[in-house]
């Protein structure tokens, strides 16, 4: 039996041992609703990773689908508009803490410099990726 595509073997293999052991975690005390939700998300694609990594003509299929400029350039919006909603997200946060901090200082001012962190870390990490890309092109 040959690995044709070795990273999704990884993965599927690491999903696959997760599910077993919540399966067993989940036989040994009991199931409720939320374990085997995480059980079927962890066990079934993991199988299938697994058995597509195994196939020649699927690992094949995985990799163009991988390598195609299309995908690409949608992951990579995905990704840009994810930061973008994430900082929104961590801005308004900034502003009801700020708010908040009449009425209840210790747990709005350390929400406060939680999302001003987070906040302030976003913003860099986007403008050093902005100055490395515009020196790389």
């Amino acid at each position: 039996m040959k690995i044709y595509n070795k990273k999704n073997f990884r993965y599927g293999l690491w999903m696959t041992v997760l599910g077993v052991l919540m399966l067993l975690t989940s036989i040994w005390k009991g199931f409720d609703v939320k374990g085997t939700v995480i059980l079927a998300l962890c066990l079934f694609p993991g199988i299938g990773l697994l058995l597509r990594s195994l196939s020649r003509d699927m690992s094949r299929e995985d990799k163009i689908a991988e390598l195609d400029e299309r995908n690409k350039l949608v992951e990579w919006r995905a990704k840009s508009r994810a930061l973008g909603i994430a900082e929104l997200a961590c801005f308004v946060c900034v502003l009801i803490s700020i708010v908040g901090m009449r009425a209840m200082e210790a747990f709005f001012g350390g929400m406060l410099v939680a999302f001003g962190l987070m906040f302030t870390i976003m913003l860099l990490a986007e403008l050093f990726t902005l100055l490395y890309y515009n020196k790389k092109l």
